[in-house]
């Protein structure tokens, strides 16, 4: 029965593999989660109608051009009859007139000083477009580590089972000597059932950690925005294996000084820099809202226009140019009410950079010492790992000479198994925290 029960598991574990398999390695992982992205899109399409707004402001550097022309053609009638004009009467006849207008202009308009704010508007404009590019790589960034954590996820889980596959083939193998035993009269049959059903109970964690990798590349291909029904097949090759204490301990090192993380992250953190972005955008406008308010509007006009009778445009010509200025001095506060608020937002922005900054900060210390406990916990289980080995070792002596009890046995593997689980975990956990102080600290790439 156990037999049938493991060729089963092995079926199950093959059929993964006869069906086309797509080998994806981190990059890939990373460029696909990247074009798929809706998110990225729909920045790509505001970065495209901000580009839009920009031509639209500078248009208002440049003089208006318009034409005009109109035509009508009105009827008078009047009644006729008699009129008296000193003393004598005269006969006036009924008169009925019809006349055509034509006219033809144009004419032109431009700004010619006001404070120099419709270059301001421009330069908004462009900072505007910047943000959006700084929103763009951020996130690519936020993508970025998503797909780093899914990913050695993946590798840990996978790992594990093979861990798990591991242990249940040493404990069929003791199942199969405690039945050799039997047979010899060294053991009882109730040394196989236990065993049985220690086996059993191993079935079920190689079944559960299965589960567990399966869930993970499901998890893995919905951040990469993929079709969830592809099998997968995830490379290694960017991802390193084996591991010292003393490698571990130089990379401990270098991510410790908290200060220096800091100070990189200020400096290439794309939410730090958007935050910086946006008090100069905050700035440049309070400064818009001063010229508005406090400069006049200089602007000059000309404009030319021929009229005439039924189509003959030639018998009157007008030629007009000249400036004009403007001032405001009361509009209902619709020009102060704009610069108290550039001041708030101003005032608002920086106290939200602070706070951001305090989060950096506070987020990097915390890594550092999630890191830390990382290569305590490897440290340690590496050391428990030795002893635990050992004493499998001498358990499994002991139960074949007769001095020991098939319950040590399992105990001892049980916690072998266990141990290298752990070891597996925090390997990961190790680097997965390496990863997120590189991503707080900007220096996240692949």
């Amino acid at each position: 029965m156990k037999k049938i029960i493991l060729a089963l598991i092995f079926l199950n574990l093959l059929s993964v593999h006869l069906y086309p398999q797509e080998i994806i390695d981190l990059k890939k992982a990373v460029n696909t989660a990247i074009d798929n992205n809706p998110g990225l899109q729909t920045v790509k399409n505001n970065l495209d109608i901000q580009k839009l707004v920009i031509k639209n402001t500078k248009g208002d550097l440049y003089p208006t051009l318009g034409v005009t022309a109109g035509w009508n053609r009105n009827h008078s009638f009047s009644k006729g009859g008699t009129i008296f004009q000193n003393g004598f009467p005269i006969a006036i006849g009924d008169q009925s007139i019809w006349q055509s207008n034509l006219n033809v202009g144009i004419n032109s308009q431009v700004t010619l000083f006001n404070g120099f704010a419709n270059y301001k508007s421009i330069d908004i404009e462009n900072e505007n477009l910047a943000s959006l590019t700084i929103n763009y790589e951020k996130l690519k960034y936020d993508i970025l580590i998503n797909i780093y954590t899914k990913y050695f996820d993946v590798i840990k889980k996978e790992y594990i089972v093979k861990t798990n596959e591991e242990n249940l083939k040493n404990s069929i193998d003791q199942l199969e000597k405690i039945k050799v035993y039997v047979e010899v009269g060294k053991k009882t049959l109730s040394d196989i059932y236990k065993q049985d059903s220690q086996v059993a109970q191993d079935e079920l964690n190689v079944e559960s950690s299965i589960n567990d990798f399966e869930k993970a590349k499901i998890e893995l291909l919905a951040a990469m925005n993929d079709n969830l029904d592809k099998e997968i097949t995830i490379s290694k090759e960017d991802v390193k294996q084996d591991f010292t204490l003393e490698e571990l301990e130089v990379i401990l090192a270098k991510y410790s000084d908290s200060e220096k993380l800091l100070e990189s992250a200020i400096t290439k953190r794309y939410d730090y820099q958007l935050g910086k972005r946006d008090i100069q955008i905050s700035e440049m406008k309070l400064d818009l809202s001063k010229r508005q308010l406090y400069s006049p509007t200089i602007s000059a006009f000309g404009n030319y226009n021929l009229t005439g009778n039924d189509f003959d445009i030639s018998k009157t010509r007008t030629l007009a140019f000249g400036f004009s200025l403007s001032y405001p001095i009361f509009q209902g506060f619709n020009l102060e009410v704009p610069k108290q608020i550039a001041e708030v937002n101003i005032k608002q922005k920086s106290e939200d950079l602070k706070e951001l900054e305090r989060g950096i900060r506070a987020s990097i210390k915390k890594s550092i010492i999630d890191l830390q406990t990382s290569y305590k916990q490897i440290e340690i289980l590496e050391r428990n790992l030795k002893a635990a080995e050992q004493d499998k070792y001498l358990s499994e002596e002991n139960f074949r000479i007769g001095y020991g009890t098939l319950l040590d046995v399992q105990v001892a593997n049980t916690r072998v198994n266990n141990l290298l689980i752990q070891r597996i975990n925090s390997y990961y956990n190790f680097f997965i925290a390496v990863k997120q102080i590189e991503y707080l600290s900007g220096i996240l790439n692949y």
